[in-house]
């Protein structure tokens, strides 16, 4: 049996892999399985080490259809609801056929916290990813972050908390969900790129406060789609002597790229 540090990747060609627990799905086309109508598959979660923990789970799927029905679910281990479920794609209940992550705790009840995925289309196969880590959860989609959470994020089995399980969910006639493929990468499993190290010289400007610059991104990027700053929030000086202006676009850029390789809103 595969256990929550290895590495997964299920591709359909040769049959289910670890996702045994499952009714009305559709196997008929090699290298890919449909859920229509009310149908489910998932990991069997039989305690609080079933599943997996903190890592990269990257799912290739589509979504037919604009209303709610269609569900990629991380199910608590212990399958005890309400608790630590995390819902890396559903859709909308307003038919405009948005989709949108979840994280869930158990607060005496189930309580929850959903982030819309901007500019994110029904019809169309995307790469569905979410990274799990200590303190942490960021989804995205097609490579760009769509959500990120820091608050009531469950630790996994291995550091006192619980894994979850991968599953999939339709409960709608009028929509389905096709999966291609299921990977899971172990946090820590992948060195990380060696970083590059820079001279920098001294300057007697006025220092930038990058954490408010990085906060001004984000909720620009929340508020709009767009990793920008459309209006800058701080007077960064240009360099002494020149009427070099600041390039807002490049530290947007600098921004992102650096919460994405370490879940961290700086420069």
């Amino acid at each position: 049996m595969a256990t929550s540090s290895d590495a997964l990747s299920i591709s359909f060609d040769n049959g289910l892999g670890s996702l045994g627990n499952g009714w009305n799905v559709d196997q008929s086309v090699p290298g890919q399985i449909t859920l229509a109508g009310s149908s489910s598959i998932m990991e069997w979660a039989t305690g609080p080490a079933s599943g997996h923990g903190y890592g990269t789970y990257t799912i290739d799927a589509q979504v037919n259809g604009s209303q709610p029905g269609p569900g990629i679910v991380f199910w608590p281990g212990d399958n005890n609801w309400p608790g630590q479920e995390i819902d890396l794609m559903e859709i909308t209940p307003n038919g405009d056929g948005a989709q949108y992550g979840t994280l869930h705790w158990n607060q005496g009840g189930d309580s929850y916290s959903p982030q819309v995925f901007w500019g994110v289309s029904s019809g169309v196969p995307h790469e569905y990813q979410m990274l799990w880590e200590p303190g942490r959860i960021t989804m995205k989609v097609d490579g760009t972050v769509q959500a990120s959470f820091a608050d009531h994020v469950p630790a996994d089995f291995a550091h006192g908390g619980m894994n979850d399980t991968i599953g999939f969910l339709n409960s709608n006639s009028h929509t389905s969900l096709t999966v291609f493929s299921v990977d899971y990468t172990p946090l820590g499993a992948a060195a990380a790129a060696p970083t590059a190290t820079t001279t920098t010289t001294p300057s007697t400007a006025a220092p930038i406060d990058w954490n408010a610059l990085a906060a001004q991104v984000e909720a620009t990027f929340l508020a709009t789609g767009c990793w920008d700053l459309h209006a800058p929030i701080i007077a960064a000086p240009a360099a002494p002597g020149t009427d070099e202006a600041v390039d807002w676009n490049a530290l947007a850029a600098q921004v992102e790229a650096t919460f994405a390789a370490t879940g961290y809103w700086h420069l």
